[in-house]
């Protein structure tokens, strides 16, 4: 692996449909799925076009679904079409639902990241006199 990570090329990687990928799939830009997914998909912005399937969990800052998701997500921005068919959790800041889309699980809103706060500093001791 390369000692600096890549930046993203600004060109979506796309699992054409008639492709199976079998693994986790990690990238720094945005995936496009056509195809079959049987793994994890990490990236900045995940699709899931009608008639493309991922079995194994997402995680993305945006998610769009418009096929199948067996599985749980974890994006802040996700939604789904009126053809996406999820099974499996979804843990978000932003959720939109078309109307006919199916999902069978949970949905809970997770909050934005907040700014570490700072550690107080310690009070300097006191000489005993």
């Amino acid at each position: 692996m390369p000692a600096n990570p890549r930046k993203p090329s600004g060109v979506p990687t796309i699992i054409s449909a008639d492709m199976t990928i079998t693994g986790d799939l990690k990238s720094t830009g945005d995936v496009q799925v056509e195809g079959i997914v049987m793994g994890d998909v990490n990236a900045a912005k995940v699709t899931i076009a009608e008639g493309g399937t991922v079995i194994g969990n997402i995680t993305a800052q945006h998610t769009r679904i418009c096929g199948t998701v067996n599985g749980t997500t974890h994006s802040n921005n996700v939604s789904l079409a009126a053809s996406a068919r999820v099974t499996g959790d979804i843990h978000h800041d932003i959720l939109a639902i078309e109307a006919g889309a199916l999902l069978e699980g949970h949905s809970s809103r997770i909050p934005p990241a907040t700014p570490a706060l700072s550690a107080p500093t310690p009070e300097p001791a006191m000489a005993e006199g």
